[in-house]
């Protein structure tokens, strides 16, 4: 399911999307009818934070049922399910940004 390793994997592109967002707003650069560009930053952070939230809301039902068994089956499998879902769903749209990213770097200029 989940694990330490893949945890710290999200946990690490978290901060780096923080980073990103923290230097992005510093610069606060402007459309031209002065919307603010990190949008879309600060949207991909807060998605990423609530995939990070639905993967530790399932690894606690499955603590929880491991340890008192309050918790039926079917809340452990649900909450599970959702949390695969949301992280498949994060890495289609990161492989959809990076294969965006490499056509736009390949265009000549």
């Amino acid at each position: 399911m989940i694990d330490k390793t893949s945890m710290q994997g999200v946990m690490n592109v978290i901060r780096q999307a923080e980073m990103a967002n923290s230097k992005f707003s510093e610069s606060s650069l402007a459309i031209s009818n002065e919307q603010p560009q990190g949008r879309f930053a600060s949207d991909l952070l807060a998605a990423i934070r609530s995939v990070n939230d639905t993967q530790m809301r399932a690894a606690d039902t499955k603590a929880q049922y491991e340890v008192n068994g309050d918790i039926s089956v079917t809340d452990v499998l649900v909450d599970s399910q959702r949390a695969s879902v949301a992280f498949e769903a994060t890495l289609q749209v990161r492989n959809k940004i990076l294969k965006a990213y490499q056509d736009v770097m390949s265009m000549p200029v």
